[in-house]
């Protein structure tokens, strides 16, 4: 596909698209059309490119993410670095996981004593 139905599907900017392929993050193969260049994008682009965005969301670095997306095939030995930040990663969101579990657990009981709170409040206002 080309670079503008690439953006259209993902919602990033076809900038943004170019640049991530610059780096390394995606590939493009490139055809000719008379003097024209166009650049050819596969269809496995639109998953990277959410998994790229929504990585950056949780943090990562674009560089970790190239590392993490480098899928060179199975065949292919795995690099060391490439398991040390995938393992680091994991550890950071283990980490995340567990202190939002407790940011939960306190809003929500938060939320029930406020609610309850309320209720007594709005009965007692009641007209009898």
């Amino acid at each position: 596909m080309l670079i503008g139905e690439l953006s259209k599907k993902t919602g990033l900017s076809k900038d943004t698209i170019r640049f991530y392929e610059k780096i390394g993050l995606i590939s493009a193969s490139s055809r000719q059309a008379g003097k024209r260049i166009y650049k050819e994008y596969p269809e496995k682009a639109v998953g990277q490119l959410f998994l790229i965005n929504r990585s950056k969301e949780l943090g990562f670095t674009l560089n970790e993410i190239k590392q993490i997306l480098d899928d060179r095939g199975i065949s292919s030995k795995p690099s060391q670095e490439q398991i040390q930040v995938i393992d680091k990663k994991l550890k950071e969101v283990t980490k995340k996981k567990k202190q939002l579990i407790e940011i939960e657990a306190y809003l929500s009981a938060k939320l029930g004593r406020l609610k309850q709170n309320m209720a007594k409040y709005s009965s007692k206002k009641r007209p009898k």
